[in-house]
């Protein structure tokens, strides 16, 4: 009997719930359709509102909302200029191309191809790209790998030029291409920040800012997009690069340049001495596992073993790492600005710059720990299947959040730091002008695209 009298209730309390979820739906349908309206709707004024801000072509890093000072890294730049490192040029363009696709809207393409266009007049003799410039013919600034400047815009080139499938988008592609090989030392296999070499720090073979690690990932692309065997050779010597730098003991990770003669550990700028970095040496952990998938060579997945022993053992008592630790001794060493001296002492360190952080290739990690439960063969197998476009949609609050903030004008915007404040007094712009950053463009209109491809009706 009280068994009978409990399976009715619960038969009863199910029946309300789905009731309820039956009297719900409808509102529940429609609050799901129209954050698809919101988010369309902010995408929509977005890309309008960022193309005003398109000069010569292209963009810069940020903005005062009326233009009275346009930035490039750190500096205000002149007006004929645009800035292709990131999060500028290339990676705004990136943005339109996918928007133009997924929205079937040609004049998003055609700012797209206003900015191919720009590159192209940007680019060095070379074939790479610098910082930032006029977007003339005839340019005579370096090409330069700091900051992902000349591999970021190889991604979108080759972006573009399967967009148009055509063979002047696909010379486009191999031309920087090119510079990749041309910059890349035959004997040690590494590649210098810039290129042609410069008489100074930018010489040394550098892993600072990722730029080994991007040039690697997109030799490993061009293989795959072209089929030239050139890439897969270059990166492949690069790989063996990785290798024969890596230090030895208890210094086995990577310092953040090296000398190009002595591969030895070497100055950068005056407040960057020669130190092992976990900051730069997370990216070449994520690196090994991609080589490893590419060649199925255990020696990459050994010097990861190694390296992930060094994270293990020289943290700091607050639970950060120091951005460098001097060859020798393993200390942690810093610098200052007004002379290359090296500082023991974290309190002498100069500001501006993350001398400790909390560094880890967490990644390379989980790689690791999955290469040696699953094995060699049954890794691979699965880290070489081919990947789907899957979207992941962002969180419903995530989207809501980023269509309350941003403007009826199509921007989002933030108030000026110190820095931005002191060029705002020098060009006669109120303080009260908001500031508009590039990134921010970049993030939040890569989610909206994100949620609404996610979410699209099959």
């Amino acid at each position: 009997m009280i068994r009978t009298i409990r399976k009715s209730l619960v038969m009863s309390v199910s029946i309300r719930h789905l009731l309820c979820l039956l009297i719900f739906l409808p509102a529940l349908t429609t609050w799901g359709e129209d954050l698809r309206v919101r988010a369309e709707d902010a995408l929509e004024k977005a890309l309008t509102a960022m193309a005003t801000y398109q000069r010569h072509g292209g963009w810069a890093t940020a903005w005062s909302k009326d233009e009275g000072v346009v930035w490039g890294e750190f500096l205000p730049i002149p007006e004929t200029w645009i800035t292709v490192q990131a999060p500028a040029t290339p990676k705004i363009a990136g943005v339109y191309l996918r928007a133009g696709k997924a929205l079937e809207a040609p004049r998003w393409i055609a700012v797209a191809g206003e900015a191919h266009a720009a590159l192209r007049r940007i680019q060095s003799a070379e074939g790479g790209f610098p910082h930032e410039g006029p977007p003339v013919e005839g340019n005579t600034k370096r090409g330069t790998f700091d900051d992902g400047t000349t591999t970021d815009s190889l991604q979108f080139f080759l972006d573009w030029w399967h967009h148009t499938g055509s063979q002047k988008d696909r010379d486009a592609v191999d031309r920087v291409g090119e510079f990749l090989l041309m910059a890349q030392y035959p004997d040690s296999g590494g590649w210098p920040q810039a290129y042609p070499p410069p008489n100074n720090y930018g010489r040394c073979i550098t892993f600072n800012d990722g730029n080994y690690s991007n040039i690697m990932s997109a030799l490993f692309a061009m293989h795959r997009e072209t089929g030239d065997v050139r890439y897969r050779d270059a990166a492949l010597r690069g790989a063996e690069g990785i290798l024969k730098l890596q230090g030895i003991g208890e210094e086995s990770i990577w310092a953040q340049q090296y000398d190009p003669q002595t591969l030895e550990p070497a100055w950068a700028r005056k407040f960057e001495p020669p130190g092992y970095t976990p900051a730069e040496s997370s990216a070449v952990c994520n690196t090994l596992v991609e080589v490893f998938v590419e060649t199925g060579d255990e020696r990459y997945m050994e010097a990861l073993g190694r390296a992930l022993t060094w994270y293990e053992g020289h943290k700091l008592p607050n639970g950060k790492y120091a951005r460098l630790y001097e060859p020798g001794t393993q200390r942690p060493v810093y610098g200052r600005r007004d002379k290359a001296v090296k500082v023991y002492d974290f309190a002498d360190a100069c500001d501006g710059y993350g001398w400790q952080g909390t560094w880890y290739p967490t990644a390379a990690k989980q790689a690791w720990d999955a290469y040696r439960t699953q094995g060699k063969d049954a890794f691979l197998e699965t880290r070489r299947r081919p990947k789907t476009a899957n979207y992941v949609a962002p969180k419903d609050e995530t989207i809501q959040g980023i269509c309350d903030r941003l403007g009826d004008d199509g921007l989002w915007t933030r108030k000026p730091n110190s820095t931005q404040l002191g060029f705002y007094e020098k060009n006669g712009v109120s303080a009260e002008v908001p500031m508009v950053l590039a990134r921010d463009f970049n993030t939040h209109v890569t989610q909206l695209l994100d949620y609404l491809q996610a979410t699209a009706t099959p």
